[in-house]
């Protein structure tokens, strides 16, 4: 219904207000293609992970730490915290798939999941939310990531603080504790063997990375085109290293049952980049902008705060981030309101990461509360209310002390 709201919207406005409006509609179907085909290819990056046996590690160490919810809640969050950046909303089924057998207090899970995932949504160049914020505010991938991996692990601190806090109810005896080690397996061999294992994963990760700063830097193509290039490539190269083309192949199948039950994500993002091309140069634009430059004049504190607001108000309505946020970023992008925009793209790809925790009619709310049998209100509000809060409070104190500057 929103899909279709957005399309048969855009027309009528290009219909309305634009000099061509068959050519201006086809350019705002085309917006969102660089994008889109990010999305897409992405997910190709997890086949050499899963074909390798590394999940298996990680759930070598949470098995080990079932019984020490301190210890759980931060193997959890870091395991999501770094999978998430190459295997997206698929690495919470795959790190719930290893613990569901296991004895962790759902409340545990439901927090470490999401502050883990989300916190990837504030710097990996393979997510949506970076790619589209900086695309739109004319942001650079490489004066970014500082502030992004930044952001990042302030998130993980405070969201294992706030756990060790909360979690004293939770913790076992110290008898239940030794017994818990005793029987947990002494092979230290294996355990040396998984821990080398999980800095594989961090390595290939950290290569990645600095291989699309350097390829940026040297070639000038847009960080849209090496994500999806990177994408392709890593597969490949894993299968000829290996000579694994056969287990490429069966990997490769599974990879395209998963895309082919995307065409309703794939039409909204269409839609969406229509409607958002669209609606630029029009009387709602240029309200719009004029409504953010007030507020920004006003305090940067309070243009922050609306910027959330408006946000997580559509997020719990039903209106994805992929079409709020690009509006709103297109406009800001526009105008000089104090912020580079590289610090303009955090705000907006934290608001993004904060309402997909909160709404219930978020994509990672629904696939957390259907993985443990708990409403989305629940899950965002009950549970990671606090964190949320802590977080823009932390945010807040930033931009006041950004604004003395």
């Amino acid at each position: 219904m929103v899909t279709l709201t957005l399309f048969v919207s855009a027309l009528v406005i290009n219909g309305m207000t634009k000099a061509q409006p068959v050519v201006t509609s086809l350019e705002g179907i085309q917006q969102n293609l660089p994008l889109l085909a990010l999305i897409l290819l992405v997910p190709l990056i997890s086949i050499p992970l899963k074909a390798g046996g590394y999940f298996y590690s990680i759930k070598f160490f949470l098995k080990k730490w079932e019984d020490r919810p301190r210890l759980a809640f931060f193997g959890l969050s870091s395991s999501l915290a770094l999978i998430s950046p190459i295997l997206n909303m698929g690495s919470v089924k795959i790190v719930h798939e290893m613990v569901e057998e296991l004895k962790i207090n759902p409340v545990i899970l439901g927090k470490s999941y999401l502050i883990g995932f989300t916190s990837s949504m504030l710097w990996s160049p393979y997510f949506a939310s970076v790619a589209i914020v900086l695309y739109e505010v004319g942001g650079q991938f490489n004066q970014y990531i500082g502030l992004g991996l930044t952001a990042a692990l302030i998130q993980l601190v405070i969201g294992n603080l706030l756990f060790r806090h909360s979690s004293r109810k939770m913790e076992l005896s110290k008898e239940a504790r030794d017994q818990s080690t005793e029987t947990g397996g002494k092979d230290e061999i294996e355990e040396k063997a998984h821990f080398k294992n999980l800095w594989k994963i961090f390595f290939m990760i950290l290569s990645m990375i600095f291989s699309l700063l350097l390829l940026e830097y040297v070639t000038h193509i847009s960080m849209l085109t090496l994500v999806s290039l990177i994408a392709v490539i890593v597969p490949l190269a894993w299968a000829t290293l290996f000579n694994n083309w056969g287990q490429l192949q069966q990997e490769f199948k599974g990879y395209l049952k998963k895309i082919a039950v995307m065409d309703h994500e794939i039409t909204l993002f269409l839609s969406a980049g229509l409607f958002g091309l669209a609606i630029r140069d029009t009387a709602f634009s240029a309200y719009l902008q004029s409504f953010l430059l007030w507020n920004a004049e006003q305090s940067l504190l309070f243009f922050v705060l609306v910027i959330l607001m408006v946000v997580l108000f559509f997020a719990l309505i039903g209106i994805h981030q992929i079409v709020v946020i690009p509006i709103l970023a297109s406009q800001v992008s526009g105008i000089d309101i104090g912020f580079s925009p590289e610090f303009l793209a955090l705000i907006f790809i934290m608001s993004w990461s904060l309402s997909a925790v909160l709404s219930p009619l978020n994509a990672i709310n629904i696939i957390v509360s259907h993985c443990l049998q708990r409403s989305g209100l629940t899950i965002g509000f009950r549970w990671n209310g606090t964190y949320i809060m802590s977080i823009i409070s932390v945010l807040m104190a930033v931009i006041a002390f950004y604004g003395f500057l």
